[in-house]
């Protein structure tokens, strides 16, 4: 059951706060060390620790400005937006403060690399400030999954009615059918080209340190962005749309029973595949969606086209299994 609350300042700032603080930190840093900073800076350093990549000291800010912002505007319009508490959306609050805190950290440490050199290419980076990079990753991170399980949803009352029966698809003995239907997600494809294309730009302009995982991000938002949901005799499986592999499957086995309902997008946690307690889903965009109740207790959501006719197939399907199995 998806629980809706109040759109909320509170939280918006709640989630975007860890950005903020991250670029005041920069920005105070960069202010002291300005007169001591060479021009260029650098900005990215090769295996060795040795500066290989250098930005202009007036472009420094700018980019950064960019990658901590930007990224701390979009989290907290998704937070006002979704109306959901934010402990339905932990994962996402813990890895947005890890993601802000290592930036922070990684920008920070690199302006006092660059002070007092005379060139930008005498600068060194200890490789120990990436292990202290990871350690405040996750410390911020696991304060961020505890500030936001403060603001806990209500406790979901089950719908009797629902989950008294799901419908069902009539097949005769010895018959089977399949049921597959493709989806696709327009926010996806936005937002991965457009972290891909950020992740490019910051390659050519700026060598900065994040470049590659932004990229990375943007090619797997990319290849999320459509998949192939099917249902036949082995249970439920999701697969992207350029392969049928890597294939995500629930066997029947797993299944108590499915449903289908309208779904919005944030009220699921966003798009792409989310994390929240007691469920998880596989979000391309708002409307019909199927739901399934597992074996563990636990929920999976997948949105999707025509999601009845596949609920009713996978009822008949697992009555059938369990028939056959005795259990």
């Amino acid at each position: 059951m998806e629980v809706v609350v109040a759109r909320s300042w509170r939280r918006a700032g709640i989630v975007a706060l860890p950005f903020v603080l991250a670029w005041a930190a920069v920005l105070a840093v960069f202010t002291a060390l300005r007169d001591r900073l060479p021009d260029p800076v650098a900005t990215h350093m090769g295996p060795g620790g040795q500066a290989d990549g250098f930005t202009g000291l007036g472009a420094f800010l700018p980019v950064a400005t960019t990658l901590l912002l930007l990224p701390g505007l979009i989290a907290s319009v998704v937070a006002y937006c979704s109306r959901m508490a934010l402990g339905g959306q932990r994962m996402l609050v813990a890895t947005g403060y890890g993601t802000a805190a290592m930036l922070g950290y990684d920008l920070v440490a690199l302006l006092e690399a660059n002070a007092g050199a005379g060139r930008a290419a005498q600068v060194a980076f200890p490789l120990w400030h990436l292990a202290v990079s990871f350690a405040v990753a996750g410390a911020v991170g696991g304060a961020g999954w505890l500030l936001a399980g403060r603001d806990a949803a209500p406790a979901d009352e089950a719908d009797e009615a629902a989950e008294a029966a799901g419908p069902r698809l009539p097949l005769g003995k010895g018959e089977t059918a399949v049921w597959t239907r493709s989806v696709g997600s327009p926010v996806l494809v936005v937002v991965g080209a457009g972290i891909t294309l950020l992740g490019v730009v910051l390659t050519v302009v700026m060598d900065v340190t994040a470049e590659s995982a932004l990229i990375a991000v943007g090619l797997i938002s990319l290849a999320l962005s459509r998949c192939r949901v099917t249902v036949d005799r082995r249970g439920l499986s999701v697969a992207p749309w350029f392969a049928p592999r890597p294939r995500m499957r629930i066997p029947l086995e797993r299944i108590t029973k499915a449903t289908s309902r309208e779904a919005r997008a944030l009220g699921l946690g966003g798009w792409g595949y989310r994390i929240q307690p007691g469920r998880s889903a596989l979000v391309l965009r708002s409307g019909d969606a199927l739901f399934l109740r597992l074996a563990t207790g636990k929920e999976f959501v997948v949105t999707v086209d025509d999601a009845a006719t596949a609920a009713a197939l996978l009822n008949t399907l697992v009555e059938r299994d369990r028939t056959a199995t005795g259990t």
